[in-house]
């Protein structure tokens, strides 16, 4: 496929046929929303520069936007069926959009943001799209910018900013990990004092996310190990080194966390219910669990196997957090791994008996190639899979043609200590899962990042 017509647009579009003439954006322009799309669309109408739409029955078989003076004989449902699905025709009277959801709506609005930045006038064309992969997950970290590590900005407004990218690239759900920087109320010695994520700023960022971006946050934080919530280069334990009183909460070392003290297992509680709340009670909570070094260490947590420890405080959490209506997920290496360190691992029958509505979250740093056992080994015992790749092109495009072949759930895009660095990767990331056959570049994706660079 040519990426003529709209040369630089990422992702490109499935289906482009392009028609005759130009269409000219104006503020003048009258907008007309279907009465059943419900979402607020005012943050993307108004980089559109409209805003303030009409409201009315359009077409009962779709969701519809019009923008100008187009009729509704243009209003056809999109001829993919996919729920995120979108059709965009656009002609010199004015934009039809239709969709199957009010996400497809959405969806077509950022593309339509993308194509008034990188082409002036918007040429007349129809669009038809709709993403490749389902899940489709950026993994932001939040870390203590006074660690004495080598990392990038993830201060508020720089990650705001960067979830503002991610959703108009297409992603639709971000994961944020706070290491020692949430400002937890029941225990804030589990927070750096000198954190600059508050509570009204977290609301800022999340409210955002949900009414004008509409990409779902969802909290990540490790309930059993990093439970120091730092970097481990740092050597720093955001509890330990504020109230070292509280070592019996923690493995020898402050590694894990000691999972049998019932006093760890009500903060565990506590973490997860002001997470759950400040993410606006989220549809998942990413309990992380990886690289459990020395886990089940402390004398009270000799009484068992560390298997059947782990086990028992996978159920448990997994109990907490469904109960709330909200899926679970993990990193599985703990429990297999084909490619990274097995050093640490538990013993098979773990995974056979954890519960199966986990959405396990398999990742390498390394290109798992055109066959990943990990994948395997996690959906014959009957769990859902993403995967996360990291930086590298071969393995982006590999773990994400193995997803869409195999039907897998999605991938979880991570970005970890270098989420500046990694722009060219997460946007190489998804263009791939829209449009996998698509052409993309280096040359294309930072073209567009810099046209859609900050000022």
């Amino acid at each position: 496929m040519s990426n003529q017509l709209l040369n630089g647009l990422v992702p490109y579009p499935r289906k482009v046929q392009k028609t005759s003439g130009v269409f000219h954006l104006s503020a003048s322009l009258k907008t007309v929303i279907g009465k059943s799309a419900a979402r607020n669309y005012d943050f993307w109408l108004g980089e559109l520069d409209l805003v303030s739409p009409e409201k009315r029955d359009l077409n009962a078989d779709c969701d519809a936007i019009l923008i100008g003076d187009v009729k509704g004989s243009a209003l056809l449902p999109p001829s993919y069926q996919e729920t995120e699905a979108y059709r965009i025709e656009i002609s010199e009277a004015g934009i039809a959009i239709t969709a199957n959801s009010e996400a497809g709506l959405s969806f077509a609005l950022r593309t339509l943001v993308k194509i008034k930045k990188l082409n002036h006038p918007i040429p007349c064309m129809v669009i038809e799209d709709a993403p490749m992969v389902d899940m489709r997950a950026i993994h932001m970290c939040i870390f203590d910018p006074q660690d004495g590590t080598k990392k990038d900005d993830t201060s508020p407004d720089v990650v705001k900013k960067r979830i503002e990218l991610c959703a108009l690239l297409g992603y639709n759900y971000v994961f944020i990990e706070f290491w020692g920087m949430f400002p937890y109320e029941r225990h804030p010695y589990a927070c750096w004092a000198h954190s600059n994520y508050t509570k009204e700023k977290i609301e800022e960022i999340i409210s955002f996310c949900i009414r004008d971006l509409h990409i779902t946050p969802c909290p990540c934080q490790n309930l059993t190990s990093h439970a120091g919530w730092s970097r481990i280069t740092t050597r720093r334990h955001v509890v330990l080194d504020q109230k070292p009183e509280m070592a019996d909460m923690y493995i020898p070392g402050g590694w894990c966390f000691a999972t049998e003290n019932p006093k760890t297992k009500q903060f565990l509680k506590d973490v997860i219910d002001e997470l759950v709340e400040a993410f606006h009670n989220p549809p998942m909570f990413h309990m992380s669990c990886d690289k459990t070094f020395g886990f089940g260490s402390t004398e009270e947590d000799r009484t068992k196997s560390a298997d059947v420890l782990f086990a028992q405080h996978i159920a448990n959490l997994n109990t907490y957090i469904a109960a709330k209506g909200i899926r679970p997920v993990m990193w599985a290496d703990m429990l297999y791994t084909s490619m990274d360190s097995l050093t640490f691992k538990c013993a098979p029958f773990v995974a056979d008996v954890l519960p199966k509505n986990i959405l396990m979250n398999i990742w390498t740093h390394n290109d798992p190639g055109e066959y990943w056992h990990d994948v395997d080994f996690f959906e014959d015992k009957g769990y859902e899979t993403v995967y996360s790749p990291f930086i590298n092109y071969d393995s982006i495009q590999n773990m994400i043609k193995l997803c869409i072949k195999k039907k897998s759930k999605g991938i979880v895009q991570t970005t970890w200590y270098a989420p500046e660095g990694a722009k060219p990767y997460f946007t190489y990331s998804i263009a791939k899962q829209w449009n996998f056959d698509a052409e993309i570049g280096e040359e294309t994706i930072h073209a567009f990042l810099d046209a859609f660079s900050e000022e």
